[in-house]
């Protein structure tokens, strides 16, 4: 495979995020763990709901940090991240979490080294965000680089930035009408492209 650039979503990509706020918020509020989840497949947001709840944005997110150990990542993200950029593919972080909030569990689950672009609180479909890691990484629009992503609003993002998406079929998003250019039915496969 030549060398290429891949532009990696957090929720729904690397790791579960839905599991771990939906635990966290249940824990701090006393709500239902699966409501939570309800809400969250629904398109809510994690923020939201916890304001909601009553409960400050800097109080969730300092609840998260401290319970990083719900937070898991998908299987293979860690050997696949290591084979890629042994392999001197580019690799970059475009999520619309904000960076106070997701950056620090970048570190904790040691994944930062991995990363040479981070963009954060991106607001989507924007292709700004992607064009804004590419030049990060030094790369020009190319369709052989990819955004990796398991939304529509990912891969409207991907197709403004003129470059491939691939979709995360594991994670939370449905494709309704958008066609990826190719499915990545575990983390792994983003080997293969």
């Amino acid at each position: 495979m030549a060398n290429r650039a891949f532009l990696l979503d957090l929720d729904g990509t690397l790791w579960r995020g839905h599991e771990w706020y939906a635990s966290v918020l249940a824990d701090l509020t006393g709500l239902g763990r699966t409501s939570i989840m309800a809400s969250l497949a629904a398109g809510g947001n994690i923020f939201r709901l916890s304001e909601q709840a009553g409960l400050s944005r800097n109080r969730l997110v300092t609840a998260c940090h401290a319970r990083i150990d719900l937070l898991t990542l998908y299987a293979d993200v860690r050997s696949s991240l290591e084979e890629l950029s042994g392999a001197d593919h580019k690799l970059g972080i475009v999520t619309s979490l904000p960076k106070r909030f997701a950056d620090p569990p970048l570190s904790m689950l040691g994944l930062n080294q991995y990363f040479k672009a981070k963009i954060f609180a991106a607001r989507k479909p924007s292709p700004r965000p992607l064009l804004k890691a590419l030049a990060e990484l030094n790369e020009e629009v190319d369709k052989h680089h990819f955004y990796v992503g398991d939304t529509a609003g990912d891969a409207q993002c991907a197709s403004r930035a003129g470059i491939s998406f691939a979709w995360a079929s594991y994670g939370y998003g449905e494709m309704e009408s958008t066609k990826p250019h190719r499915v990545l039915h575990g983390f792994s496969d983003i080997l293969k492209l």
